[in-house]
């Protein structure tokens, strides 16, 4: 319940974000963190911001026709599953660690999918031409393309964690602590 509960909330939050232009500005990058410390049957976290990317790509291709973009696309994918083994490299849950966990899975993301866009070059064609220079000068450009997405990338991780990281927090303490008071009684 849980699970499907963060995958519907990535969902909508992209959804939004899209049909509003905001973009990357979306929860997939702190559930996928989130998802990596919490979870400890590994494939489900996995599992659950990849599903959560791939309902919402099905929605962007049925509604604006651009869902499935191409090579780039499997960076982005990629990027996520990083993100996951990321977060569970954290040993302990602390506002710092979030904090950092985050600002690290923002600059991986931002990395890696930009690397993807200016890659995808590679595979250019008449329908899908490159966007970059297949250059060092190329990737640089893309990468600094990329930074006025980035701003929404870090703003919405680091909001979105500290959301899911604190909620989850609470629910554990008062789970715990009427856990407690019920094996007392």
């Amino acid at each position: 319940m849980f699970c499907t509960a963060l995958v519907v909330f990535a969902v909508v939050t992209r959804i939004v974000s899209i049909e509003n232009e905001w973009f990357n500005f979306a929860s997939l990058g702190a559930i996928s963190l989130f998802s990596g410390v919490v979870f400890k049957n590994k494939p489900y976290a996995i599992l659950l911001p990849l599903v959560a990317f791939l309902v919402s790509d099905v929605y962007v291709e049925l509604t604006k026709g651009y869902g499935f973009y191409g090579v780039s696309q499997f960076f982005v994918y990629g990027s996520m599953l990083l993100i996951v083994l990321l977060g569970s490299l954290m040993k302990r849950v602390s506002a710092l660690n979030v904090l950092g966990f985050s600002v690290a899975g923002s600059v991986l993301f931002f990395l890696l999918t930009n690397f993807g866009t200016w890659f995808a070059g590679y595979f250019a064609s008449a329908q899908m031409p490159a966007l970059y220079p297949m250059t060092f000068s190329g990737l640089m450009t893309c990468m600094e393309m990329g930074i006025p997405f980035y701003r929404n990338t870090l703003i919405s991780d680091m909001l979105f964690s500290g959301v899911l990281f604190g909620a989850y927090a609470l629910f554990t303490s008062v789970y715990k602590s009427n856990t407690v008071s019920a094996t007392a009684n």
